[in-house]
């Protein structure tokens, strides 16, 4: 099945005070015994007013001095966006994430400031949500962290380039698709 799995680095937990730094994006297609790298994006977005938590940046190791010099203006980020959606025909697409709700907040908050309308689809797929499920059928997991971390130790996936936005891309793919193959075997 396509889908559109995305992640975002931010300066902050709160979308309302804090600033989207990037998104990456990673277009898969990906069944229980398969999992196909189509197609990527890393968008890196610039803001005057980084509003930044030291702690924010000391996790996904973000220096905003030179994040500053590659980046690009909201509006033209969430166009790259847009467009990275549209030409890989993804306006039907469900979209990949663990811990989509806190993506979605930050995505929803660059479009709405930079007066631009997402494209993407409305339906969403959060490992998180499907980790918890599969943490409530089965006790041997009941004592598990719901952090992407904990899932790439589980599903024995490469955790050590995490908090990059495409990087982190590629974590929640690898873990879903491993996820797809336990939820058959274990009829979930």
């Amino acid at each position: 099945m396509k889908t559109l799995v995305i992640d975002t680095e931010t300066t902050g937990l709160s979308p309302r005070f804090n600033k989207t730094l990037t998104v990456g994006m990673l277009l898969i297609d990906v069944e229980k015994d398969f999992l196909e790298i189509i197609d990527s994006n890393h968008v890196f977005v610039r803001h005057e007013n980084y509003n930044a938590n030291p702690y924010a940046l000391a996790v996904n190791k973000i220096n905003l001095n030179e994040h500053h010099k590659i980046a690009i203006p909201p509006v033209i980020a969430c166009e790259r966006i847009n467009s990275f959606v549209e030409k890989n025909e993804l306006l039907e697409t469900p979209i990949l994430g663990h811990n989509v709700n806190f993506d979605r907040g930050f995505l929803n908050v660059l479009f709405r400031e930079a007066n631009v309308k997402a494209k993407f689809f409305d339906e969403f797929i959060d490992t998180m949500q499907i980790w918890k499920h599969l943490k409530s059928k089965n006790t041997a997991l009941w004592g598990l962290r719901n952090n992407l971390g904990t899932l790439a130790d589980f599903f024995r996936v490469d955790y050590s380039r995490s908090h990059d936005a495409l990087m982190d891309c590629h974590i929640t793919a690898r873990v879903y698709s491993k996820m797809l193959k336990m939820i058959e075997h274990n009829n979930y």
